[in-house]
């Protein structure tokens, strides 16, 4: 366990205490005078009693009410740009004569210990970052019009605490650069890959800014046939998997709602949620410019199936299909 997960758990801890003490001083304001070994007032009591009695009950609606509000674990998709390519491109087996809509996005998701980001999608400096992008990969590559995920949450005031990428690839990273002051997390392969790598898949200005790396190691904690897992808070409802082949340090987040939804962020391990079903990799053109190694980015897809078959209600969610991401509320939606 990291220094920052033990800092997350803490301050996990530190809020459900906090809506106690809440509760606790409300208490002491409604009754008081009341010593710890004294009975409430009896109904037959005076007005002011009774009236000290409604002021307690009132105490206990916002203690709940407080507590409630930091047990909430909801997330939204926010889409910061899509682009329509041919069907043929995202997955093998794909049709040359119908089109696919790929979407630029960053999962938001509120904890009761921290807001966090899975990805940012593209951000307010992506044109900047895309004209170091090759000539030979810009039509594969091309994007729409762009809403940074910082401009969307600034408007309704939300900050982020940190960031989690699934990989350091330009499309997923490109906001990096507008939350500088945010811890960024990401293995410790991955930093080193985002170093070293060259375009099409990392584009150098993506990181000038300077990144506040957090970097982590997995567990050798077993997670829904995964033998390796990082539970963020360590309540099960943030688990962090790898899916090291698309990019060296590739990973995915399962999501475990309060009541019992699971879903499943999978990064670029198939562009596709075909990819997955069949298994089925992408088009070898795309495979060859974006898949660091095709032999493990095809035992991820197989592992991936086969879990799907072992749990059909998991929604598996890859980071550009469109048609799966339909699922999910768009931000300033929630789903919870």
């Amino acid at each position: 366990m990291t220094r920052f997960e033990l800092n997350l758990s803490a301050n996990g801890y530190q809020a459900r205490s906090l809506a106690s003490l809440i509760g606790r001083a409300l208490l002491r304001r409604a009754t008081p005078g009341r010593r710890h070994d004294q009975s409430l007032p009896s109904p037959r009591d005076s007005e002011p009693v009774r009236r000290c009695r409604y002021r307690y009950a009132f105490a206990l609606l916002l203690a709940g009410l407080a507590f409630g509000a930091q047990a909430e674990l909801r997330l939204s998709l926010v889409r910061t740009s899509a682009t329509t390519t041919l069907d043929a491109f995202t997955v093998a087996g794909g049709k040359w004569t119908q089109s696919a809509t790929a979407n630029h996005v960053a999962v938001l998701i509120e904890h009761h210990a921290a807001t966090l980001l899975f990805d940012t999608g593209l951000g307010r400096q992506v044109d900047r970052q895309f004209a170091e992008m090759p000539w030979h990969s810009r039509q594969l590559m091309q994007y729409g019009a762009v809403r940074p995920v910082r401009d969307q949450l600034q408007r309704d005031g939300i900050r982020v605490d940190r960031i989690l990428l699934s990989h350091a690839h330009w499309d997923h990273a490109s906001g990096l650069a507008d939350f500088p002051e945010v811890p960024v997390w990401a293995p410790y392969a991955e930093i080193e890959f985002s170093r070293i790598a060259a375009p099409p898949a990392i584009l150098p200005s993506q990181f000038e800014h300077g990144v506040r790396w957090v970097p982590y190691d997995f567990a050798p904690q077993p997670f829904l046939g995964f033998a390796e897992s990082l539970d963020l808070f360590g309540d099960g409802a943030l688990v962090l998997v790898p899916l090291r082949g698309h990019t060296p340090g590739s990973v995915g987040l399962f999501v475990t709602l309060e009541d019992g939804r699971r879903l499943f962020f999978t990064g670029d391990a198939s562009w596709r949620l075909e990819g997955f079903t069949g298994p089925r990799e992408k088009f070898w053109i795309s495979r060859r410019l974006v898949d660091h190694d095709r032999v493990a980015t095809t035992d991820v897809l197989q592992q991936v199936h086969r879990l799907m078959q072992q749990q059909p209600e998991l929604k598996v969610l890859p980071a550009h299909d469109s048609l799966a991401q339909q699922a999910l509320p768009v931000y300033p939606q929630w789903l919870q």
